[in-house]
This record gives structure tokens, sequence and C-alpha cells, in this order.
């Protein structure tokens, strides 16, 4: 917390220890400390006024925390992963109806808590790092400085931001723009079509990952869910960036080039808020190039194609068949940001699969597409940041998709761990020995001496590690038995107690465990945590995430109407139910597509 004077942590989000604490210890704990001595400026010598501008505080000190970082540590290359870390959860939840606007009316204590959200942090960061690319990095930083400076010791709004950037005399209307951005929420999806060999037209709409909430109409908006958006671009015939304004009042905008081109690609780095959809020549001509020299494309063009095309074909605008033609360049892919989009699509249609007759195919898919990059980073810790990330990455998506090498490994080296405590793998692949080795092999006897291992444990960050295995086990009445331990502040401190319940909630045997518990305790939990307890309201999501069916949103219904007084946990319900609807038609629109996809790949 960024008391001015004494900036407070958690321990894990402090203290480093390199025999305890893996690489993305690390770099959480340059995080936290980059983002608390952020809002030294941002916050504590100038103020927003009211909370509506709270993004002012959380939104610069996300952005900046990553600009500080790179400073000190460039080969981490925290400009890049800040697409995959925040830039890709916001544009997964501002696809949906339960999403809001960067500034919002807030006019009571639940809604000034439930504010300190994704899209206040995440969205409030992206839009200043799309701020700083349109205006340029020297103007950015003489707009700050001069804002900073006039405002210090003093309150502001989003308006006075805004001023010290229009005093720079751009030919820009920075306001209208910033506008369109910040009072609406959502983002567009951008439409490419190829007009000619030089020519093309762009068109612009409302981006929803659910196709039905399209049925319905909005009126919500000043600008009628348009933007004004930054459009850049390159091309096989050129490495400059090229610019050009699609204003939020013109129907569409025409890009002209000299010649024609073998690919074109649009947003470049996935700098602006939106996403890009092209015919599927254009995506072809993408792809072939992928596979041809992926480093033709930086790693933040890499990452947001095939963020871009998953995205848009879960949302059915466009072909699985595409989107899983992209993933075929990954054979040549060795850079962290890319991967972790990949991985984590394999995870989530894992997931989202598991259940179905499709699944079966699927795994042999994900298996055989993870498996070389899987034994190419191994199980040997390095020195460099970004493959150790890699590797950490790989090796428990490895692990959850089931390819036998990396779970005997992780089994193996369990087995060697419980027989000898004192000598544990190392930090970076810590958490995959004890969530995979516990899931495969795990029983009452292992359980129970992680157990004491656990309890007896006080480094902060290995005690979390612990947790995490311990709720990997696959036998229920021991996951039911680890929901009674958790509630005792013994057992588990209170601050961890919601990441405690959401580790065995991902574990598809404990999640109808823990969405029982929670109906059945709820009074009590409102009466330990209090109802304005953001992380409260915030686990329902986390527990429901994975529902897919009618019953299970139907359950979710009769709850909330049981227990009406949301607190700070009601724009989470909005979200929870959102998600679930969007489970529901992403099965019924994509499982037979893909079906028939993979029928083909094994064929």
């Amino acid at each position: 917390m960024e008391h001015w004077g004494l900036v407070t942590y958690r321990e894990t989000a402090l203290l480093y220890d390199n025999e305890e604490s893996s690489t993305a210890n690390k770099q959480r704990v340059a995080l936290v400390i980059a983002h608390e001595f952020a809002h030294m400026w941002f916050g504590n010598l100038v103020t927003m006024k009211w909370w509506n501008d709270l993004w002012l505080n959380e939104g610069f000190a996300r952005y900046i925390e990553n600009k500080g970082i790179n400073a000190v540590f460039p080969e981490w290359k925290m400009l890049d992963q800040f697409i995959v870390t925040r830039l890709h959860e916001v544009l997964t939840l501002d696809a949906t109806l339960g999403s809001h606007p960067i500034i919002q009316t807030v006019e009571s204590p639940a809604e000034i808590t439930e504010i300190f959200d994704t899209i206040t942090y995440g969205k409030g960061g992206s839009l200043i790092r799309m701020l700083e690319d349109f205006i340029g990095a020297e103007n950015f930083q003489k707009a700050v400085t001069n804002y900073l400076n006039e405002y210090k010791f003093k309150n502001a709004v989003t308006e006075d931001f805004l001023n010290e950037i229009e005093k720079l005399g751009l030919d820009l209307d920075v306001k209208t723009i910033m506008n369109t951005w910040t009072v609406q929420m959502g983002f567009p999806v951008v439409t490419v079509e190829q007009v000619s060999t030089t020519k093309y037209r762009l068109t612009q709409k409302r981006f929803f990952s659910n196709p039905k909430d399209y049925e319905s109409e909005y009126s919500d908006s000043p600008y009628n869910y348009t933007w004004s958006i930054p459009i850049t671009f390159k091309t096989s015939s050129s490495d400059n960036v090229q610019r050009a304004w699609f204003l939020y009042n013109q129907d569409s905008l025409e890009i002209d080039l000299d010649g024609s081109v073998d690919w074109i690609k649009f947003n470049f780095d996935q700098t602006g808020l939106y996403r890009v959809n092209y015919p599927d020549a254009l995506w072809q001509s993408l792809a072939n190039e992928l596979i041809e020299n992926p480093e033709t494309f930086s790693v933040g063009d890499r990452a947001s194609i095939l963020n871009d095309a998953f995205s848009l074909a879960d949302a059915t605008q466009l072909s699985y068949d595409i989107a899983f033609d992209l993933m075929k360049y990954l054979a040549k892919e060795e850079d962290y940001v890319p991967w972790s989009v990949a991985v984590s699509k394999l995870t989530s249609l894992k997931n989202s699969l598991m259940f179905t007759e499709t699944y079966i195919n699927y795994k042999q898919y994900a298996s055989d597409l993870i498996e070389p990059i899987f034994k190419k980073v191994g199980w040997t810790v390095g020195t460099d940041h970004l493959e150790n990330r890699l590797r950490q990455a790989v090796l428990s998506a490895a692990c959850s998709l089931g390819v036998e090498s990396c779970l005997e490994e992780a089994a193996v080296s369990f087995k060697a761990w419980l027989a000898a405590p004192t000598t544990r793998p190392h930090p970076d692949v810590r958490e995959t020995v004890y969530y995979y080795g516990m899931q495969t092999i795990g029983d009452e006897e292992t359980w129970d001496a992680m157990w004491q291992l656990y309890i007896a444990e006080s480094d902060a960050n290995e005690k979390s590690k612990l947790m995490y295995g311990l709720s990997a086990v696959q036998v229920p009445w021991i996951l039911n038995d680890f929901v009674t331990l958790a509630w005792s502040e013994d057992n588990v401190r209170g601050q961890d107690y919601f990441t405690c319940l959401q580790y065995i909630a991902a574990n598809p045997v404990g999640r109808p465990i823990v969405w029982d518990y929670v109906r059945e305790q709820w009074p009590q939990l409102v009466a330990r945590f209090g109802i304005n307890e953001r992380t409260l309201g915030n686990l329902i999501p986390a527990i429901t995430a994975r529902f897919d069916t009618q019953v299970k949103l139907e359950d979710m219904q009769f709850f909330f109407a049981k227990y009406p007084e949301a607190g700070a946990g009601a724009a989470a319900r909005t979200r929870a139910l959102e998600t679930v609807k969007n489970n529901i038609e992403w099965l019924a629109n994509n499982k037979e597509p893909i079906d028939a996809w993979l029928e083909k790949y094994l064929a």
C-alpha cells in the first residue's frame, strides 16, 4: 500500500530469496515495488478529485511500473510482457456486458471498493500506453511532467490531465479522442476489406465475445459505441510503422498503399485497444509469413496475431480453421510472450472441451503442439529471465495437457522431494512438481505428509507453493477436508483464504465442493470478511468461471436471489453470469467446428 513515507507490503510482494523464490516471484516483487513507488507521483503527489477518476492513480501506476522495471532490467522486456499480462485480460473482460467505463459514477463505499478492478488498473494502463504511442514518447513525458507540476499537492480530474496535453499544441483533438475510450465501456473490432491490390477499407463495430450480445440495442453511450482509433500498420514492403486516424464519426477509413504487398499487419505491437479481423486471404498471408520467417514480425505482433485470431474465432467472427492454422508457426517460436498466448489458449480450450467427446482428439493435438517446445526447454533452469518464464509456462501447460513424459517427471521429482523434504526442486519448477506430482500420485498418505510440511513452513512464498500443490489431489473427501481446514487462521491466513479456495476450485474435482461450500456458508463468510470485501465478491466469478450449462447458470441466479445484498461484489456477480452465458454459447457455436478440424488433423 502506497502510504507516503511508509509503503507497506505483504511478504510475497516484497521478500525475495534466491533459494526459495522463482523467476515469477522475482518479477512480481519488482512489479509491486515499482507500482507502489509510482504512486508517490500518481496518487500521492497528485490525487484524483473523486473516485470516478481512480484510473488517474491506478492506470498510471499500472503502466509506469512496467516502464520503471524496463529501465532497470531491459532484458525482461516488460513492455512486451505488458501485452500478455495486462492488455489481454482487459480485452477479455471488456468484450462482455460485465464491464464498465473507465470513468464511472461512484456513490457508495461498496462502489468505491469494487472499482479497484481490471478496468481501472489494466484498461487505464493500456489506454495510457496507447496515448503515449500516438502523441509520441517525448510529448507524453512533457505532458505528464507538466501535469504533475501543475497539480502537485492538489486534486485533479481527467480533464486536467488532458488539458496539459492540449497545451502542447498538437494537431489532435485529444480530449474527444480520449473521451471515446474513457466514458464508454468496451472496444472495437476493426474489419479490413481489401478493395484492390493497393487499397483497404476499414470499418469498426463494438466487439462482443458472446455473439448473442449483438442482438440487443445499447443506447447508454454518447458516442454510440464508436471510437477514435489510432490505426497503425506495417507491410511486407516497409518496416516503418505507418499511421492513420479512424475517427468515431467516420463510417469507414480507406488505406491507400503505393504498391501491392504480400501482407499487411494492422495494430503494430497491439498498442491500440482494438482487435483486427481480415479477409481469409489476408489471414493466410500472415500465416504464411509466420511459418516462413516468424521474426518478420515483432514479439508483440506475433502475440497479437494469435490473440486476435482465437478471440475472433471464439466469437464466431473467424473460422477456427484459420486460428488453428496460425498455430503451426509455433514450431519455430522460442519467445515467452507469444508462447504465453499459445499456452493460455491451449489450456483454456482443454478446460472448455474437457467434458465433451471432442476432448480426446483435442488432447492429442495439444500434446503434439507443445511437446517439441517442452523437450527443448526441459527441466534444467538457467539464468535467462525470459527463458525461465517460458520454461515455467511450458512445463505447467505440458503437464496440464497430459503430456506423459511431463507428468512422469513431475511424479518422480515429487516422490524424491517427499522422501527428502529439505532437498527441494528448483523454485522455477517447484510449483509444477508440487501440483502435478500431487495430481498424478497423490493419496491420503502423500497429502498428509505435504500438509505437515505446509503447516511447518515459515517462508510465505514456499507456503503458497505448497498450498497450490495440496489443491491438486484428485480425492474428493481430501479436498473437502482441505476446505474445512482452510477456515482456521491457524492453517490458512485470512489474506490467503480466498486464494486457497480458488486453487481448490480450479481443480475439476474440487470445483463442486467449493461451490457447495460457499453457497452453504455464505452468511458465515460475510460475517467474517464483510459484504464490502471485494475479494469475497471476486471469489464467485473465480469459482464459476468454467461453468457451461444452463443448470449451473440457474444455480447461480438462485443463489444471488437468495442473498441479494452483494455489497462490493455486485459487479463481480454480473461478470460471473456473463462469463457462464458466454461459456454456454461458446460450446453451442464452436464444439462442432473444432471437432471437424481435429478430425481432419488426425486423419
